[in-house]
């Protein structure tokens, strides 16, 4: 292992490396025995209790920090929210997840992103992904392009906007 000092890089000595190893030891000891503090401990119950707040997906992605992360072979339940990636995903189904279920594209059955963050007007246009259900009246943008809903899906839809020209929205040109 090399140290710099003044300005000066130089291999360290075997006793050098002796104590910095044994300083991490001592510190990782003393950390498994140190008293948690109050803020800690609220973190660790606001985390496993987050689920079980009923708050709407605006409220929920103000809250995204004390989510829990996806973790592959956890039993969630319908309507459990979780991060994957940043992104804050809504449980649709109860099951328990798999390595190769991660929330995103192939996985609309189980997981909806949530995404409120736009209003859905001509000047913040909801960020189109897939897996989406439209609003009618609200706009999207996908590929650089905005689209005017003009019919409600009801359930999520998964092809290209420009796929859904005619059925459920407009290309709103500017």
């Amino acid at each position: 292992m090399r140290i710099c000092e003044n300005g000066i890089l130089r291999d360290m000595t075997a006793a050098e490396i002796a104590a910095m190893q044994d300083a991490a030891a001592r510190a990782e000891t003393e950390e498994k025995h140190r008293p948690l503090s109050l803020g800690e401990v609220q973190e660790m119950m606001v985390r496993a209790q987050i689920n079980r707040l009923a708050v709407d997906d605006a409220t929920a992605l103000r809250m995204v920090a004390y989510y829990p992360d996806w973790t592959a072979g956890t039993a969630y339940a319908a309507g459990d929210r979780v991060v994957y990636n940043g992104d804050l995903y809504k449980v649709l189904q109860a099951h328990t997840s798999q390595g190769t279920w991660l929330p995103g594209a192939g996985t609309e059955s189980l997981y909806t992103r949530i995404d409120e963050q736009h209003d859905g007007t001509k000047y913040d246009p909801i960020p189109y992904s897939g897996n989406m259900a439209l609003e009618a009246g609200k706009y999207y943008i996908q590929s650089g392009k905005t689209y005017l809903c003009n019919r409600d899906t009801g359930n999520p839809v998964y092809h290209a906007l420009a796929e859904l020209v005619g059925l459920y929205v407009t290309e709103v040109t500017t």
